[in-house]
């Protein structure tokens, strides 16, 4: 698994789930009341709840949990993000004052909960197709504020990245299609690959669209995005795609048809509900 550093997005994000539950300054009334200095440390742990196995994410969480809080607090963790958590087995250890575990636990549990959860989903679509070539992308469809984070957990899941955000490659989607006019217009205003560095991906939604992008070719286009297609028109697309450009299905995947997309040899397929539709797995912190 690759390494993962909270960006400065993320460490805000952090601020605001502590400062949402805690409060400015941190106070867990409840807890600052029953427990005082004196108490001895106290250990839990966190274990899956869950009936099915769970691929873990979100141990960076806790890691800037450590580097947030005042009092400190000992953890071990005994699985790594992107390891199988069993049910009833347990992902960390911690030991520290019972104020602070008590404080921080839902904060960290809500983390986890989610982005193992995606992490999850995504492994379960991942080994649907894991005896083919098709690589499994996430959107943009993230939530507000997560959207690193979510995608980094389709990573741990065996997905793979898709565009971070607007910057960070051109897609001409049906709403550009529609508003200027045509495909042929749009493509006209993006730039050709030996004039920009970032990948043109072109939303197909039709074969006379398909026509249109293969007169320009190679030169103008790296990725056509077969939208909504049926499996048959699918087939037609990839195989006049072949060796030209590479080819992205999407719209309504489910795990319930992604052996059947794969099928049709296309090399990509983008699943928005990885990141929404994933909710979240049952992790628990108990007495340790």
């Amino acid at each position: 698994m690759q390494s993962f550093t909270l960006n400065s997005i993320d460490q805000a994000l952090l601020g605001l789930a502590l400062q949402e539950d805690l409060g400015i300054p941190y106070t867990d009334i409840t807890t600052q009341t029953l427990f005082d200095q004196n108490n001895p440390p106290y250990s839990t742990k966190i274990i899956s709840k869950e009936q099915q196995p769970v691929r873990v994410c979100g141990l960076p969480i806790l890691y800037a949990l450590c580097e947030k809080m005042e009092l400190p607090f000992t953890f071990n963790a005994l699985k790594k993000d992107g390891d199988i958590l069993e049910p009833r087995e347990t992902l960390l250890m911690l030991e520290g004052h019972p104020y602070l575990l008590l404080t921080l636990e839902r904060t960290l549990l809500n983390f986890l909960r989610h982005l193992s959860a995606i992490a999850t989903l995504t492994k379960q679509v991942t080994d649907r197709v894991k005896n083919t070539p098709l690589k499994i992308l996430d959107t943009r469809k993230t939530t507000p504020g997560l959207r690193h984070l979510e995608k980094y957990a389709v990573h741990c899941g065996g997905g793979v990245n898709h565009r971070m955000g607007l910057f960070d490659a051109y897609m001409i989607k049906d709403t550009h299609i529609d508003l200027i006019g045509g495909l042929e217009k749009a493509l006209e205003r993006i730039p050709n690959k030996n004039q920009n560095d970032l990948p043109v991906i072109v939303e197909i939604r039709n074969l006379n669209e398909l026509d249109v992008a293969l007169r320009y070719g190679q030169e103008k286009i790296h990725r056509v995005l077969l939208d909504n297609m049926s499996i048959n028109t699918m087939k037609q697309a990839v195989l006049r795609c072949e060796n030209i450009f590479e080819t992205e299905a999407s719209g309504n995947i489910t795990l319930e048809n992604i052996t059947a997309i794969a099928e049709t040899g296309v090399q990509y397929a983008s699943i928005g509900m990885l990141t929404y539709g994933a909710g979240q797995v049952d992790l628990s912190m108990v007495e340790g």
